[in-house]
């Protein structure tokens, strides 16, 4: 990607408001041109996959994914690492529970996982883009991002039809940050009670979130997000899904490099 000129003097012919202005421009172009090739990236990445939706459906899935990720300061390839993460240990479930999840079904969950945080589109940018710690009442605000995504997903499955992948992405929309113990949110469900989309989604998320740089943290390694994750058995996590995970810690790791790298080439 190009760099941004960046003027040593301003010119006589020109104020600075003028010069800033140029500046913000360019770098808006710049912007969407990255949002354009990210979005591109993603529905290629998704298409390789079996039982993905149609590509008129696959084109809104991935552009909605990207404008709610285009509000947050990292972004980067966090859609791409978290559908592979996803598909990754929800293959690793299927194998070892295909009762519970037939292995058809895992597709579903990988495409639709990238709509996880599609309700940060309703958060004001005070606080999605706040470089800290969240205050009590920053994260209380927060929090709403999962209902509100599941009620811009329901919407859209009214004006549109039902379909498998819009329904399993409320299902993850609204489940993502609920706890194996019940002390998540929004509604503190427990055990089983949380779908088992969104808890493969909470393994796939919190591993990128820690192993991912931002403001106002350094990133994990691998091996140290694995230790706390499977610390978490049973108490963020369901187990059967952090025993699949922990199958898969090398493919895992592999992928999240070779993605990172991507990103950082680009």
């Amino acid at each position: 990607m190009s760099s941004l000129p960046i003027p040593t003097t301003v010119p006589g012919n020109s104020s600075l408001e003028e010069e800033v202005a140029t500046l913000r421009s360019q770098l808006r172009i710049e912007q969407e041109a990255r949002l354009e090739a990210e979005t591109a990236l993603l529905m290629v990445d998704m298409a390789q996959e079996n039982g993905d939706p149609p590509p008129s459906r696959m084109a809104m899935i991935a552009g909605l994914a990207k404008l709610a990720e285009s509000r947050d300061d990292d972004t980067g390839t966090h859609l791409s690492r978290i559908r592979q993460y996803t598909s990754i240990i929800a293959n690793a479930y299927s194998e070892k529970n295909p009762k519970q999840l037939p292995l058809g079904e895992v597709s579903i969950i990988a495409a639709a996982s990238i709509l996880h945080d599609i309700g940060k589109v309703g958060i004001s940018d005070d606080v999605l883009l706040h470089p800290d710690i969240f205050s009590d009442e920053q994260f209380t605000a927060m929090k709403r991002h999962a209902p509100i995504g599941a009620d811009i997903l329901l919407a859209l499955s009214e004006e549109l039809g039902r379909d498998p992948w819009i329904d399993t992405s409320i299902q993850i929309a609204l489940g993502h940050h609920e706890r194996w113990d019940g002390r998540g949110y929004p509604f503190g469900l427990k055990g089983e009670g949380i779908n088992l989309p969104a808890r493969i989604v909470a393994v796939a998320d919190v591993y990128d979130a820690l192993t991912t740089e931002r403001v106002y943290k350094k990133s994990m390694s691998h091996k140290e997000a694995v230790e706390l994750i499977s610390k978490d058995k049973g108490k963020h996590f369901d187990p059967l899904v952090v025993d699949a995970f922990l199958t898969r810690i090398e493919e895992i790791e592999i992928v999240g490099n070779r993605l990172r790298q991507w990103n950082k080439a680009s």
